[in-house]
Parts: structure tokens; C-alpha cells; sequence
């Protein structure tokens, strides 16, 4: 029992200590320590370039080499401190320690005169040994990351056994009077060029790795090609420095911010697009710069001439062959707007979804070219990158579904900002033409409704009119109407605009013949008088409606006598039709296609229909807006 309760405690014990371990092993708490260890080495530095006991002021180009060493151990410890496990963090982290090592060597000599004498000794040889350990580490980083190059492990362990004892010999003067630390740093900088090249050419299938490449290789143009030009290749040439080392150390963090970002592969799908833009814009000041002097050097042309034969050359040679370099290496879609808007347009107004569907997934293939096009699986309201660029996700577009796309222009390129703009211009154009293709589709629907109406409504009434008339030359009057009526059906043609007046004398005359033929009495009673003209579908729908109601009283009603009244009702005219035949309950009887033609032409004029029981028939009550005479039509 005691022994139980000793070992509960003891494994007690063990979990709280690994409890506290694990505090100490999180990324802050690494970060923290990389912090703490930079510092203490900067007070140290500082504590020796002031000199025992001096309170000397330290001079800029001290702050700034302590700057950039501070710079590079924080920035790279962050990134190692986030992925400690991963050998490319690692080797970051080693360069930011070297870089450290020999910024602050530097820096401490640029103070007091450093006594004893061994202990300058011993900062020359941090100097150069922390500068040698950089371009080594470097090299040997951009061996293994983004992705592992040929013979990686023979060419590290030769670049950096060599370069170590290259530096320790040149130290030791054992090398020839040509040899140099500075020669040493323009053949490391070499180095991790051509490790960045291989690196470049090993990724050109993986766009991912690609742009972390193009990240590399930018930073290392700009920091490492910065300081070998401002510092190391004068040296070695036996030219004087532009700048003062210390301060040309501060090329060194462009390599780093560069490899934080491609390490944490922060936003690559804008890399690419960046990557150009700053080369580009580079170059061009670089020629600017370069045409300049030489115009003003070995011409002896004044300044002013000089910088506008420069800008001319600069604009009417460069810019063009930059933008077909651009045209070149900058994934760009494969249609013009032009294209675009026809295939758009064609694709939007195809027969079935099928087609349609099928055809906007050919539109997305030509125009970024992916490895893989497929259903989206998740719903998006607008075009996401995702993948860090190697996937575009279209949202659904009408009744087309969404689309997945991964690995643009046959996986050579990442998706970028300006692809996502492509893309929501292309969504944007289909879901107008769909909107489009839903209005025509409307609009045909109507007009079919609308000639199925007059179909039904005039030339029913006026065939069976004809039909019912016992006089010859009626029917043939009849019958030639029809004709008429079938013309305007087709050509949609209901003639100018018309009086109230004008187009009710000719319904009663119609309407009385039609009725007179079956022995059924028409009352007429027109109280709307000071009517203006009607509209062509006002006088159109008019005519429809009476003619069917007057066949509902020929053909159902057993009516004796059909009562029209007519008269104005504030900005409207009321129609009230009644019978003194059988009647029906409408609530009861299910509408026919003439109920719902009547009601569907006085909702197209914003007006209202009611049919009722009245105390002998039926009783149909429509009330829609005319102006009246003087207004405005």
C-alpha cells in the first residue's frame, strides 16, 4: 500500500515537471530565449566597443551593424522557433546566429581601440569566421529547401568544408597575396546563386516551391548582390567602397525578410507577380542610373540633357521589352475580353444546363489552362484563392454549379491577385447574360401566353360568332375579321391609339350582332365619355375581354339578356358585365382557360377582376386605371 502511494506521488511529480518542460516549449517561450540570447550578446558588444570604464559616445555605423545582427538572429529564431523540427528552419536559424556573430564583431571594433590585442584577434577571426559560416549555411539551405537538389549532401559537406578552409588559411596568411576574406565572400555569394538557380530550375513543375524559389532568388539578387556590389568585388578589384562596410550590412536583412517569407510561404500566389514588378522596376532604374552617368561621363553632356536622352531610352526601348518579357513569363488568360464576352454571351444563351454546364467548364479551361477542373465541393459567394494560389474556387453562376481549379497553366504558375479579379469579371458577365437569358426566356413565354390568349379570346369569338350567325354576309363579314384579327395576332399590330368612345361603338356593334344571332338581348349603358385615348394593349385587352365574355354567355350562360355598363370611377373605369342565364359559384367551378386569360390581361393593366353571383346569372366586375382626356397619357 505504501509503495502504491509513493509511486502515485513520484508519478505525480513527473507529470507536473513535464508539465512545466512543456511551457518552456512553445514558440514564444523559444523566441523569448533567442531574444534574451541576442540581447546579452548586444550588451556585450556594446560593453567592449566603449572600452573599460569609457562612457564614450558610439558612433552610427555601430547602431546600424547592431541593428542587422539583432535583425537577422530575431527574424530567423522566429521562424525556427515556429518549426523547429524542419532542417531548412534550422539552417536559417544557424545563418542569423552567423550573421550575429559577425555584425557584432564588426561593430565592436568600430568603437574604442579594443585592448588587449588578443582579444582584437579574436574579433577579426569572428568576423570573417561568422561571414563564412553565413554563405555556407546559405548554401546549404538553398540546397535542401524549397525542394532537395541532386547530390545535395556531397555538394554541401564540399561547399562548406571548402569555404571554412578557405577562410582559416586566408586568416593564417598560408593563401597567395590575391586571396581575401572579401574574394571568399564574392565566391560564397556565388555560391548560393547558383544553389537559388538550381533551385529555380528543379521547381518548375511545382509552382508552390516555384515561388518560394522566386522569393530566394529576389532576396539574394537585392541582399547578398547589394553588398558584393557596394562592398566585396571594390575590395577585391583594389577600389574604394562606395559606403563604409557597417553600413552596407544592412543589405544582409533583405536576404533575410525574403527567406522568413518564403520559409513561412506567406502569400505565394502574389509572389510571382511581385517578383517581376520588383526586378522590373529595379532594372529600370539601375539602366536609368547607369545611361546617365554614362552620358555624362564619356560624353560629357550636361545633366540635364542627359537624364531626359535617358528617360527617352528608358521609356520608348524598355518599358516595351518589358512587357513582352512580362507577356513571356507572367501567366496571363488565354482569351481576350473581346473572346471573352462572345463566349460569354453564346454560352449563356445554350439550350439546356447540360450544354451550358459543359461549356462553361470548357470557357475556364481555356482561359487558366488547370490540371484539374472538378465540382466544387463547398459553396463561395466570390472567387477564393486557396492553397496558397494552387487552387481558384468559381461560385455557382444561375443554375451552372461551382468549379474547383487547381494548378494553373498546366501546373507551371500559381493563381494571383489579378486572376481573381479575371474571375470575378467572367462571373459577372455570365450571371448578366444568365439574367439576360431569363428575361428573353420570360418574354418569350409571354408573347406565347399572349398569342394563346387572343388565339383563344378573338378569333375563338369571332369563329364562333360566324358559327351562330344565320345571315351569309355576316358570317363572311365575320370570317374576314377573323382574318384581320389573326393578322394583328401574329404582327402584334393593335393600330394607333383610339378613343374610349371610338373603341366601345365597335364592341357594342359586335357584341349585338354576335348576341342577336342566338336571340340574346344586349343593354348598353357607356357613362365614360371625357376619356382620353386608349393605349394600344389598354384598347387590345378591351376587346378581349368583352369578346369572351360575351362567348361565356353564348356558350354556358341559357341567358336571355346580357347587361354592359361602363362607367368612370375616380382615375379608373369600371366594366360590370351581367346575365339573367344560369349562373355558377366561381369558388366552386374550376376556371377554364378564357377566366384565366380575362383575369391575366386586367392584371396586366394594373386593374382588377371579380365575378360573382348575381340574383339572376352571373355578374363580372373589372376595374382598371385610364386617364382622362387632357392628361397625359
Amino acid at each position: 500500500m505504501g509503495e502504491t502511494a509513493i509511486n502515485k506521488a513520484a508519478n505525480s511529480k513527473t507529470g507536473h515537471a513535464a508539465q512545466d518542460l512543456a511551457v518552456f516549449n512553445t514558440p514564444s517561450a523559444r523566441l523569448a530565449g533567442i531574444i534574451l540570447f541576442a540581447v546579452a550578446m548586444a550588451a556585450i558588444t556594446i560593453r567592449l566597443a566603449m572600452g573599460p570604464g569609457s562612457m564614450m559616445q558610439l558612433p552610427p555605423i555601430f547602431w546600424a551593424q547592431l541593428a542587422v545582427g539583432l535583425g537577422a538572429m530575431v527574424i530567423s529564431g522566429w521562424v525556427w522557433a515556429l518549426r523547429p523540427r524542419e532542417m531548412a528552419t534550422g539552417l536559417f536559424a544557424l545563418s542569423g546566429l552567423a550573421t550575429l556573430i559577425f555584425t557584432l564583431a564588426a561593430a565592436s571594433r568600430s568603437g574604442a581601440v579594443i585592448e588587449p590585442r588578443s582579444l582584437a584577434v579574436v574579433l577579426m577571426w569572428l568576423n570573417a569566421g561568422g561571414a563564412a559560416l553565413f554563405g555556407a549555411t546559405m548554401i546549404v539551405l538553398f540546397l535542401v529547401y524549397p525542394v532537395r537538389l541532386p547530390h545535395w549532401r556531397p555538394l554541401a559537406l564540399l561547399s562548406s568544408a571548402g569555404f571554412c578552409l578557405w577562410t582559416v588559411a586566408t586568416l593564417l596568411g598560408r593563401m597567395p597575396a590575391w586571396s581575401s576574406i572579401h574574394l571568399v565572400t564574392v565566391v560564397e555569394m556565388g555560391g548560393i546563386f547558383l544553389a537559388v538557380g538550381g533551385q529555380f530550375l528543379a521547381t518548375a513543375r511545382l509552382p508552390k516551391d516555384r515561388a518560394v524559389a522566386t522569393w530566394f532568388g529576389l532576396s539574394v539578387l537585392f541582399g547578398a548582390g547589394g553588398f558584393i556590389g557596394l562592398i566585396a568585388l571594390p575590395s577585391v578589384l583594389g577600389q574604394p567602397t562606395p559606403i563604409k562596410a557597417g553600413y552596407a550590412f544592412s543589405c544582409f536583412l533583405l536576404i533575410y525578410i525574403g527567406v522568413a517569407a518564403g520559409l513561412r510561404q506567406y502569400r505565394l500566389f502574389e509572389l510571382g507577380e511581385w517578383a517581376f514588378r520588383i526586378l522590373f522596376y529595379a532594372l529600370g532604374t539601375l539602366i536609368l542610373v547607369a545611361l546617365d552617368a554614362a552620358l555624362i561621363g564619356l560624353l560629357a553632356l550636361r545633366p540635364g540633357a542627359a537624364i531626359g536622352i535617358s528617360l527617352l531610352v528608358v521609356g520608348f526601348l524598355y518599358l516595351p521589352l518589358r512587357d513582352a518579357v512580362a507577356r513571356r513569363f507572367v501567366p496571363r488568360p488565354g482569351l481576350s475580353e473581346q473572346e471573352l464576352f462572345h463566349a460569354v454571351v453564346d454560352l449563356a444563351f445554350q439550350s439546356s444546363l447540360q450544354e451550358r454546364t459543359e461549356q462553361w467548364r470548357r470557357l475556364v479551361t481555356e482561359l487558366f489552362d488547370p490540371l484539374d477542373c472538378h465540382r466544387a465541393e463547398a459553396a463561395v459567394a466570390e472567387p477564393q484563392i486557396r492553397e496558397d494560389g494552387l487552387e481558384l474556387v468559381l461560385p455557382s453562376v444561375g443554375d451552372i454549379p461551382g468549379l474547383s481549379l487547381r494548378y494553373p497553366w498546366a501546373g507551371r504558375a500559381l493563381f494571383g491577385p489579378s486572376h481573381v479579379k479575371t474571375a470575378q469579371r467572367l462571373v459577372q458577365m455570365m450571371a448578366h447574360a444568365d439574367a439576360s437569358r431569363d428575361a428573353y426566356d420570360r418574354g418569350v413565354t409571354e408573347e406565347r401566353g399572349r398569342i394563346a390568349r387572343d388565339m383563344h379570346d378573338n378569333i375563338g369569338a369571332h369563329l364562333l360568332g360566324a358559327l351562330h350567325s344565320r345571315d351569309e354576309d355576316r358570317k363572311n363579314s365575320m370570317i374576314r375579321e377573323t382574318l384581320t384579327d389573326l393578322r394583328d395576332i401574329i404582327n402584334d399590330a393593335s393600330g394607333g391609339t383610339r378613343s374610349l368612345d371610338e373603341t366601345l361603338a365597335d364592341l357594342r356593334l359586335e357584341t349585338a350582332e354576335r348576341l342577336a344571332a342566338v336571340g340574346i338581348a344586349l343593354e348598353w349603358v357607356n357613362q365614360a365619355r371625357d376619356m382620353t385615348g386608349l393605349p394600344p394593349q389598354t384598347g387590345h385587352a378591351l376587346r378581349s375581354l368583352l369578346r369572351e365574355a360575351a362567348s361565356n354567355v353564348l356558350k354556358h350562360s341559357g341567358a336571355s339578356l346580357m347587361r354592359v355598363d361602363i362607367y368612370p370611377q375616380g382615375e379608373q373605369v369600371e366594366l360590370v358585365i351581367e346575365d339573367d342565364g344560369s349562373g355558377f359559384d366561381p369558388a366552386a367551378v374550376p376556371g377554364g382557360r378564357g377566366l384565366a386569360n380575362m383575369r391575366g390581361r386586367i392584371a396586366g393593366l394594373k386593374g382588377q377582376l371579380k365575378i360573382t353571383p348575381s340574383a339572376a346569372g352571373t355578374r363580372l366586375t373589372a376595374s382598371f386605371p385610364i386617364p382622362r382626356r387632357g392628361a397625359v397619357a
